[in-house]
């Protein structure tokens, strides 16, 4: 039906495609064997079109939308009313497929005169209208079309004229131009806006009431005779929503001032009654259960009755009822005369919704249906009702989100069916029929890609959902990627221009209900195992990963989750000979996250926030030798906010982190001599291994910087270069007002702060940039394209001199 629809759409549009297939018939599995055109320069151009289509089995979808696409493309050409046909020959198993192309007149504008908008907005401005009137040109009707284009953008008494002329293009076509002079108008100043026969609301408080409703042109004090119209409407509203039920506002009256072109604007207001709610009467309602409904109301009584919030107020007395059990309660008198009853001099009115409470429902049990390779115990568990339980649209909505998100089904649906055991039954038991079809559960992935801090990569990953129909996953990764330049790394490496690949390889399983059997409650387990080749400022390290984590998610915002994870890590090729050495870490580290956000992947309101520790020592696994111990403590804190203004999003991102060396016994030498490190320092009995100090990455980057430009600390230095033995700090501050272009596209501005510290915390002292990028939202993130201009290029001990800024390419953190 959807497929018929449309092709009866694009038919209107002229985009129409006909078959005619009365000849052949193809067999199952026929093969197109070739494509035959009647016009040879469209086969030049489309014949690209159809590499899906030929010595490939027939697929009539597949030719349709290349077809489709071939229409389109011409309509935006100029064919407005082109037609094309298709047609089968060949034999059953051997097709061939006829298309003939009916091109009709192809149609010009060229425009004379704008300045306003630009040759190709005026044609953009046309052809929408062509299509919307399918494929119908007019060109008087489209000259008054363009003058009202000009006086919507608030430019009055434009005058376009058109004439035309007929040729042939290059391949002998014909060619219609149509030619659009056009008078540009002007501006219209608005002097006074006043306002006639209101007395309960100010001048000054309507003049409040226009300005937050306002246009830009009209704030900007021009004519606008869209929102000048439309204010009447507004300021209705406003008069209803204060108990003025018999309100008139009257449309503008616009008078022109012949001294200097402005115009003056006139609201006549008739304010009338102001009616007040002097009672809201639940009929056949408990007395409880309606002074609490009450109180869920904008309407009050005794208050002016807001005639604008009622509808609202109605959905919200039927919610309140709803979960309270009353599942199908409905207001019956809904549509009559009885709902609001006025008194005689109209100075008040009485709510009398008239509820049918029907009966609560309980739960019973669970009828699911369409689960083929799901177990239904996977369904059920998601189920938080027990029998005897009320049934509220509330707990069935958290149901469908609970269901959905357990990402296996493509389409859910949950009803309740009551089974009355007889009249007398107070709350009836009710089976919730849970219809599912499920989704296919194995993936294969390969991405190759770029990215500014890591080159050319490839990556790719088998993974399966459901395994054992438990909802059970595991998953395989592998990356390589390969360095287009080594900015990121010390003078030495730069200077050798050593070339390493780099690579890892994860592998990951996911139990979704640990333990279930003995706990009754969720908790997720997920074992995962890395290996990863990875280069560094100023050293190449091999690790090896392995980390079990259990979590849970306690409501809907709130989720924790308990790592453990051993790392044995061996660094190599390093500059300083420090970092030539190789580490066990073992630690743990405990999660809490608050996710307070619209939408994960693409929020617009909100906030986020996450807080982990990382403990590591012996007792967890971490190394504990003569001459060096892993014994440490990392905290960070991310928080994102985001906040709506209109079609802009405000986000802040603001980031901070705390490392602590608890190795701090100094070592001595065979005779009591304490041992000092290179920078004739003391020596302790451990330091926190160079690969776990903050860097300035990933989640945390400041764009506009490398990584061997933003992670030196105050005096210049490499934060690679030190050994931490004390503490490590690190602040990361990014500001991004970004404007939606569509839903999936976003512009934006930046500000972005950061530094790394050891030892001296000062936060103020910050390297900041100031950059624009762009976001394309994808079902997995948004895809971020930035460039970033550092504020403050500084020159450092090592004669290195910052960039002026950077590009970066990321799937999007923030």
């Amino acid at each position: 039906m959807i497929l018929l629809q449309r092709l009866i759409l694009l038919c209107a549009l002229g985009f129409c495609l006909m078959a005619n297939a009365a000849d052949i018939t193809p067999a199952k599995g026929a093969i197109v064997k070739r494509i035959e055109w009647s016009n040879q320069e469209m086969e030049k151009r489309f014949k690209g079109y159809f590499k899906e289509v030929v010595k490939r089995p027939y697929d009539a979808l597949t030719l349709k939308i290349q077809t489709d696409l071939i229409s389109k493309e011409l309509f935006t050409g100029g064919y407005f009313n082109s037609v094309i046909k298709t047609e089968l020959g060949g034999t059953e198993n051997e097709l061939i497929v006829k298309i003939t192309m009916d091109l009709k007149d192809r149609i010009n504008f060229e425009f004379q005169g704008n300045h306003i908008f630009s040759h190709q907005e005026l044609r953009t401005k046309l052809l929408d209208k062509i299509r919307n009137e399918f494929g119908k040109v007019d060109v008087k009707n489209l000259a008054s079309f363009l003058a009202d284009e000009y006086e919507d953008a608030g430019f009055y008494q434009t005058k376009v004229t058109n004439y035309q002329s007929e040729g042939v293009d290059a391949s002998k076509l014909k060619v219609i131009n149509y030619f659009f002079v056009i008078d540009e108008g002007f501006k219209i100043k608005v002097s006074d806006i006043s306002y006639r026969g209101n007395s309960f609301l100010k001048n000054e408080e309507i003049n409040d009431i226009f300005k937050s409703h306002a246009t830009a042109l009209a704030k900007g004090g021009f004519y606008d005779k869209s929102f000048f119209d439309e204010f009447s409407d507004i300021l209705k509203k406003e008069y209803l929503s204060r108990g003025f039920v018999f309100i008139e506002v009257s449309r503008p009256r616009v008078v022109s001032n012949d001294e200097d072109d402005s115009v003056t604007i006139e609201y006549g207001i008739a304010e009338k009654q102001q009616v007040i709610l002097k009672n809201i009467t639940f009929a056949k309602v408990p007395d409880d259960l309606a002074a609490q409904a009450k109180t869920a109301l904008i309407n009050k009584e005794g208050s002016p009755v807001n005639i604008i919030e009622l509808e609202n107020d109605l959905r919200k007395m039927i919610v309140y009822f709803q979960n309270e059990g009353y599942y199908f309660a409905n207001i019956t008198n809904l549509n009559s005369d009885t709902l609001l009853v006025y008194e005689k001099s109209y100075a008040s009115v009485d709510l009398r919704p008239e509820i049918n409470l029907d009966k609560k429902i309980c739960y019973n049990e669970a009828i699911i249906n369409g689960n083929v390779q799901t177990n239904t115990r996977v369904i059920n568990r998601e189920i938080d009702l027990k029998q005897g339980d009320l049934i509220t649209p509330k707990k069935l909505e958290d149901l469908r989100q609970r269901l959905s998100g357990l990402n296996l089904f493509s389409s859910l649906r949950i009803t309740p069916y009551m089974m009355y055991e007889s009249e007398a039954t107070s709350c009836p038991k009710t089976n919730l029929v849970i219809q599912v079809k499920e989704k296919d559960f194995g993936l294969i992935e390969v991405a190759p890609g770029y990215r500014t801090d890591l080159g050319a990569k490839l990556s790719t990953g088998v993974t399966y959902n459901n395994i054992s129909g438990m909802n059970r996953s595991a998953s395989l990764r592998l990356q390589g990627n390969k360095r287009f330049n080594l900015d990121g790394f010390d003078e030495r490496r730069k200077s050798e221009n050593k070339d390493l690949f780099e690579y890892s390889a994860k592998a990951s399983f996911v139990e979704p209900y640990v333990f279930y059997n003995m706990i009754k409650t969720q908790l997720e387990f997920e074992l995962s195992s890395t290996f990863q080749r990875i280069r560094f400022y100023g050293f190449d390290a091999d690790i090896f990963r392995i980390s079990p984590q259990i979590s849970k998610n306690f409501t809907r915002t709130f989720s924790s989750s308990v790592k453990y994870q051993f790392e044995r890590i061996v660094q190599f090729d390093a500059t300083e000979t420090k970092d030539n050495d190789n580490f066990s870490i073992g630690g743990i580290t405990p999660t809490v996250t608050w996710d307070l956000r619209d939408d994960a992947i693409n929020p617009r309101k909100g906030a986020f926030f996450t807080l982990s520790s990382e403990w590591a020592n012996n007792f967890f696994g971490s190394m504990k030798e003569k001459e060096l111990e892993v014994n440490f403590v990392k905290v960070i804190s991310r928080n994102r906010f985001y906040y709506p203004m209109g079609d802009f999003v405000v986000a802040l991102s603001i980031a901070a982190g705390y490392q602590k060396n608890f190795a701090e016994e100094k070592l001595v030498d065979n005779n009591g001599n304490t041992v000092l490190n290179a920078n004739g320092q003391p020596k302790t009995r451990g330091y926190i291994p160079s690969i776990k100090v903050f860097r300035l990455d990933g989640y945390d980057e400041i764009r506009g910087y490398d990584e061997g430009e933003i992670n030196r600390l105050i005096d210049g230095t490499p934060i690679g270069e030190v050994i931490v033995q004390r503490e490590a700090y690190f602040t990361a501050l990014k500001f991004e007002p970004r404007y939606n272009l569509t839903d999936a596209i976003k512009i934006g501005i930046f500000f972005d702060a950061g530094r790394v510290y050891v030892d001296d915390f000062q936060p103020m002292k910050l390297r900041t940039s100031v950059g624009a990028g762009l976001k394309y939202v994808t079902p997995v993130g948004s895809l971020d394209f930035d460039y970033g201009f550092k504020l403050q290029r500084k020159t450092y001990p090592d004669q290195q001199r910052d960039s002026v800024g950077r590009f970066h390419l990321s799937i999007g953190f923030f």
